[in-house]
């Protein structure tokens, strides 16, 4: 971020991942101030101020341009991909646009949206990247993939716009174990995973690269996509197996993603993951994992680090 150290930062969504985004953000430079804003009222996270506004308003919000000074250093949304349902997915377009106001309001020198590696909406195993044709076939990935256009759009207008595709967001309050350890995933579905704190670090990262980047979507994800069964046999040492599920959930059953996510664009700009595989982030979590292959052992449906799957490039590789 290139202007002056005291320029503010406004941070969109406080939530699971926003909140410890925010106070991330605050310690790594502590003389600038880091607004959190949301539409109820909030405590502030350490370092940070707390602003109860509604990004879905930009500007029309009073409260934003009472607690914000021009020039703004950056604006960050995290609104949660995975809270919306229905009628809600209108939040995503509509919080972008409220926030791509603000940042051209503001001078923002950036502009950087989370949003999430279901706009793929691939069902069939397939290797996907940025360069992926999305083509929406519901509200949700139209919802998303509107919601990225317009903070793309921001980089026209001179501010450095980024948008990071998450995929399978999981940590500290957020462990996927226990359902991966009952089998509630086909054993065949590929799963990407997004660990919290390595989702931050993207965000700081891409905040201090060049202007060449900006209008840049980057997944971020492991890069080391996982077949569910792998992840149960590594919890529980047993094999797993094919589950029926309830009726009332078929629906969640047929629209789950089943697809393998490439973050080597991300990697090649020097940014890494603290937790390389879900693996590494289960152990973090508490878990033993007792069905886990020792370093050097690939499970079957688990790429090891450096080693592509079917379909898949590898950093630095091309296909």
């Amino acid at each position: 971020m290139g202007h002056d150290a005291e320029s503010d930062v406004l941070l969109v969504g406080p939530g699971w991942l926003g909140a410890p985004a925010a106070a991330a953000l605050a310690a790594a430079s502590p003389a600038r101030r880091v607004w959190t804003a949301s539409r109820t009222d909030r405590p502030a996270p350490a370092g940070c101020h707390a602003l109860t506004a509604d990004v879905t308003r930009g500007m029309d919000d009073p409260a934003f341009a009472r607690a914000l000074a021009a020039p703004l250093a950056a604006v960050v949304v995290c609104v949660a991909p995975s809270r919306a349902r229905g009628d809600s997915y209108a939040v995503y377009p509509a919080a972008a646009r409220g926030a791509a106001t603000i940042a051209a309001a503001l001078g923002a020198e950036a502009l950087v949206y989370v949003s999430s590696t279901g706009v793929y909406d691939r069902h069939d195993g397939s290797a996907v990247d940025e360069r992926t044709l999305i083509a929406p076939a519901n509200d949700r990935v139209r919802a998303l993939f509107d919601a990225e256009l317009t903070v793309l759009a921001t980089a026209a207008a001179g501010c450095r716009a980024t948008v990071l595709r998450a995929a399978g967001l999981y940590g500290p309050g957020r462990d996927p174990g226990p359902r991966f350890a009952a089998g509630s995933v086909e054993p065949d579905t590929w799963c990407n995973f997004s660990w919290r704190d390595d989702v931050i670090a993207a965000m700081r990262h891409v905040l201090t690269l060049p202007a060449a980047h900006a209008g840049t979507i980057y997944n971020c994800t492991d890069n080391t996509p996982v077949q569910a069964g792998a992840i149960t046999h590594a919890l529980t040492g047993l094999q797993a197996a094919v589950t029926e599920m309830p009726v009332e959930d078929s629906a969640v059953r047929a629209g789950r993603s089943n697809q393998r996510i490439s973050s080597a664009a991300l990697l090649a700009t020097g940014w890494r993951p603290a937790m390389p595989t879900v693996f590494d982030g289960l152990r973090a979590l508490g878990h033993a994992l007792p069905g886990h292959a020792l370093p050097g052992h690939a499970l079957p449906g688990h790429a090891l680090p450096g080693h592509a799957l079917p379909g898949h490039t590898l950093p630095g590789h091309t296909a």
